[in-house]
């Protein structure tokens, strides 16, 4: 498959990851503490300052380490630590930079280069990994300079026919580095752009259907990506790795069952264990990205995520307050998951008369289960909004409400109740203030409203909808009454 030549031409850079060196000291023999050292010559240099930095994946760059010129176009940069792995540059006020790779070598790098043209003319001693990096860029630069000069001697149709072959030419070398140098940090990031074919048969010859042929690209998604290292964290954004992982979850894996997704997510995570920040990262990132859904199923991913990695001591970036927040979380969301029995609530009404929620489910065929109350600018809309629902279809499916004030106060009854009164909410109200259990711990009331679907069992059917969901809800997915 062809690679766009725009890839390779951005890629022109090597990311290494922090491998411990001891050197001893040669006087006094002890092991100093891992640090880089990192020297650069500019022949004719005319900055003062030269900046080092690296690549955010989510794009942008970060400037790490300054360095003032000797007055003899030397630049040096210390650090007492190892540098994390990634792509780094050297840049000025000006806009001239040049890449350089650190991955799995001694952090002590001399560079020369000519102050006309850095990338041209750089050169590097302690870093055969960044040696390799430079000759595949001079190679490239040689073909991109060909191209150019051929631009102004072709005639269009001729330039048309010579660029196809250039761009061949440059997608063979880029195959060639890979297949040559798989161990470089610059040649695995190459590969990750490749995308992966998905086969047409199976290996008995019999035609894959369009389901099994999406099972196996999800399956092999991250086939070319290396999880097991970190420099991917710190690339460029055209190398691409943020969105390829952005896609994974919201094309790859979207509209796919808690099942399908916690067997693909443990399995990426999987891969990436040899490398800690990686892991973190996709765990971090994984987590927080199904507590924000607002898919109601996938809540079960979350609790998934916070039972597996956190609550086995396993998520090593969090501290002990924050991993006993989101595990207390996770054992109360595991309750209320759809398809869980919803526990059970005894409450007043308006008229002091107790009322169970086991009760009120048995009567009928559906129930919706909502924390409201008047103060809240969201219920003000989305309570009159599901009354107009539940009128609608309360007859046709049997349903009930059990609607609960979330904000049993002095201040907030006569509120209520004058809601109540206007708006007509003619169902099941109930006060909030004394109940069998604490309902707010134990549904996870944090943001009003809240609402649930129950059946008659108390079987949670659906939750986290609006009125206008809840319609399709009702017409797609709910059975009426005698059916």
């Amino acid at each position: 498959m062809s690679i766009k030549a725009t890839v390779i031409i951005l890629l022109t850079a090597i990311v290494a990851m922090p491998c411990p060196s001891f050197a001893k000291d040669k006087k006094n023999k002890k092991q100093s503490k891992p640090s880089y050292r990192i020297s650069l010559h500019i022949d004719g240099a005319t900055d003062d300052t030269v900046y080092m930095g690296y690549y955010s994946m989510k794009g942008g760059t970060y400037a790490i380490d300054t360095a003032i010129n000797d007055g003899k176009g030397n630049f040096t940069y210390n650090g007492d630590s190892l540098l994390y792995q990634g792509l780094y540059f050297f840049t000025n006020t000006k806009g001239k930079y040049v890449e350089f790779c650190v991955h799995k070598e001694n952090q002590s790098f001399i560079f020369n280069t000519k102050n006309d043209d850095w990338a041209r003319h750089i050169k590097v001693k302690g870093s055969p990994e960044n040696e390799v990096f430079y000759a595949f860029q001079a190679e490239q630069r040689a073909l991109k300079d060909d191209l150019q000069a051929a631009s102004k001697r072709l005639s269009e149709e001729e330039f048309k026919s010579y660029r196809s072959e250039q761009l061949k030419k440059n997608d063979s070398l880029m195959t060639n580095y890979i297949e040559a140098h798989p161990e470089l940090m610059f040649t695995k990031m190459m590969k990750s752009t490749i995308p992966i074919e998905v086969p047409l048969v199976n290996g008995y010859g019999d035609s894959l259907s369009s389901q099994e042929r999406y099972e196996y690209y999800a399956e092999h998604y991250f086939d070319n990506i290396p999880l097991d290292e970190e420099f991917l964290l710190r690339t460029p954004e055209n190398v691409g790795f943020n969105k390829k992982l952005e896609d994974y979850f919201n094309v790859t894996l979207k509209n796919t069952m808690p099942n399908f997704i916690i067997a693909h997510v443990d399995a990426m995570i999987d891969k990436a264990r040899p490398a800690p920040e990686m892991f973190k990262y996709l765990v971090h990132t994984t987590a927080e990205r199904y507590l924000q859904s607002n898919v109601m199923v996938y809540d079960e991913v979350y609790v998934h995520m916070i039972h597996r990695y956190y609550a086995t001591g396993e998520a090593f970036w969090s501290s002990p307050s924050t991993i006993d927040e989101n595990v207390h979380r996770a054992d109360v969301w595991e309750k209320i998951l759809v398809g869980k029995q919803a526990p059970e609530l005894i409450l007043k009404d308006t008229l002091g008369a107790f009322h169970a929620l086991s009760i009120e489910c048995k009567r009928h065929q559906y129930t919706l289960l909502m924390f409201w109350s008047p103060t809240c600018g969201h219920c003000k809309v989305t309570i009159p909004e599901m009354h107009e629902m539940y009128e609608k279809y309360k007859k046709d499916y049997d349903i009930a409400a059990f609607a609960i004030l979330s904000e049993p106060d002095d201040a907030t009854r006569p509120k209520w109740k004058k809601f109540i009164h206007d708006h007509n909410l003619d169902w099941l109200n109930l006060d909030g203030g004394e109940c069998n259990v604490d309902w707010k711990e134990v549904y996870d009331v944090v943001t009003t409203p809240k609402i649930f679907l129950l059946d008659r069992d108390r079987k949670i059917i659906a939750k986290k909808f609006s009125p206008e969901t809840f319609e399709g809800l009702i017409t797609n997915q709910l059975k009426k009454v005698g059916e």
